[in-house]
């Protein structure tokens, strides 16, 4: 140990005495630690986002929505289809039993809501009793809508979070009465709050569960119908938790029975959460595998430089390294003492490479508005990578000052 804190005591006295060609030779390590550092958090922010869009879907969860709109489905009619019908989720959820639930629904959006002065433009959605269950929707005050307000065309609705307070309502009071465009319906729930469904991307519409109002599938006025058959806007079927490692032979399934009440005309799409998030995982590890390659090339680069740095100095202490060999220094102590002088000009410069590092993807977060995470991945392996590196290209300097003959060295000199 004490033969170790000599050999870094004369490294560090080595750097006092070149601290111009010491800081300049640490540049290049620690530009490649910042970049590595950057790059990894981008990285990882942009896998949390993507897989944050895929767990405000669900991952057990299969949704559809209807390519038709309303009664512009002329081409579909030919074909004898009108889109999704509410018969199509009876059809599937009779199929899944107990596997699973069907939740289906009717949107319209830009609805006026009305309460006393107050008016806000919101979404309406008129929804089964199981929406709520295949959505994991919960109330914060009241009740959800029941089996029985369905069944009976109850007048009553549930108000999202931020409805309830853009018409500062009261949820504890009952019989609170709102106007929804022209339609009067009594208040009974409110949404706890959710945030919105992250669609980018996915061919699925957005939904924002704070600024709904949700009403009986039954009794809402916007329901459509054609040739007699109630036509719906989409359904999310979510899984039983056995079910959920068997989602994409459901969707399958589902498929197929789709394509059958549909003749085959594809008037729906069908998103599966779980196999975005693989396509996301796999394309976010090659993302990762890129830019972890570019930021290699930056480490490359400042290992070079302390390689030219290093044999500097050794042509430069050609008289020391005699002297240390004539006295008794084995070649394997003059292998540590250059090793550990490179390993030690990395290490500097990842010190200040993690600060930069971390600075500027905290700048790029401001600025840009991208999401960064830093991980612990990332803070230990950006060092680690630089001390490799240190390690790689000192090594050949370091054998190159042990292989000098003292006799030779010294007379050079």
């Amino acid at each position: 140990m004490n033969i170790v804190v000599v050999d870094i005591r004369d490294a560090l006295k080595s750097f006092s005495r070149r601290p111009l060609r010491s800081l300049l030779s640490s540049l290049g390590i620690g530009i490649g630690v910042t970049a590595l550092i950057t790059m990894l958090s981008i990285s990882e922010g942009a896998k949390e986002r993507a897989e944050a869009k895929i767990r405000s879907l669900g991952t057990g969860t299969l949704r559809i929505e209807s390519l038709v709109a309303g009664d512009s489905a002329v081409d579909s009619r030919m074909n004898l289809s009108q889109g999704l019908q509410v018969d199509d989720g009876r059809r599937i959820a009779a199929w899944l039993g107990t596997r699973g639930v069907v939740g289906t629904y009717v949107k319209k959006e830009a609805v006026p809501v009305q309460f006393g002065d107050r008016t806000v433009q919101t979404t309406v959605l008129g929804v089964n009793s199981d929406w709520f269950t295949a959505e994991k929707i919960q109330a914060s005050s009241g009740r959800l809508l029941s089996e029985n307000d369905i069944l009976y065309n109850a007048n009553f609705c549930v108000a999202g979070s931020r409805i309830v307070e853009a018409l500062q309502l009261k949820p504890g009071e009952k019989d609170i009465t709102i106007q929804i465009g022209d339609f009067a319906s009594t208040v009974v729930g409110t949404l706890r709050p959710e945030g919105r469904l992250l669609t980018e991307g996915t061919g699925l519409s957005s939904l924002d569960f704070d600024t709904t109002i949700l009403l009986p599938l039954s009794s809402t006025p916007y329901a459509r119908q054609v040739a007699d058959r109630s036509l719906i806007d989409g359904m999310v079927i979510s899984l039983a938790p056995e079910m959920n490692l068997d989602v994409i032979r459901v969707a399958t399934q589902v498929e197929a029975i789709l394509n059958e009440r549909h003749h085959g005309v594809q008037d729906y799409i069908i998103v599966v959460p779980y196999t975005l998030l693989e396509e996301v995982r796999e394309n976010q590890r090659v993302f990762s595998l890129i830019m972890g390659i570019i930021a290699g090339l930056s480490l490359v680069v400042g290992g070079i430089g302390v390689m030219n740095v290093m044999l500097a100095n050794i042509a430069e202490q050609t008289r020391e390294i005699g002297l240390r060999m004539a006295v008794g220094a084995s070649k394997g102590r003059i292998v540590a003492l250059f090793l550990w002088n490179s390993v030690l000009l990395t290490l500097l410069g990842s010190v200040w490479g993690i600060v930069t590092g971390i600075g500027l993807s905290l700048v790029v977060q401001h600025y840009a508005g991208w999401e960064v995470v830093f991980s612990s991945f990332s803070i230990i392996v950006a060092p680690a990578s630089a001390i490799i590196t240190g390690v790689i290209f000192g090594l050949h300097p370091a054998l190159r000052a042990a292989a000098l003959d003292p006799a030779h060295a010294l007379r050079d000199s």
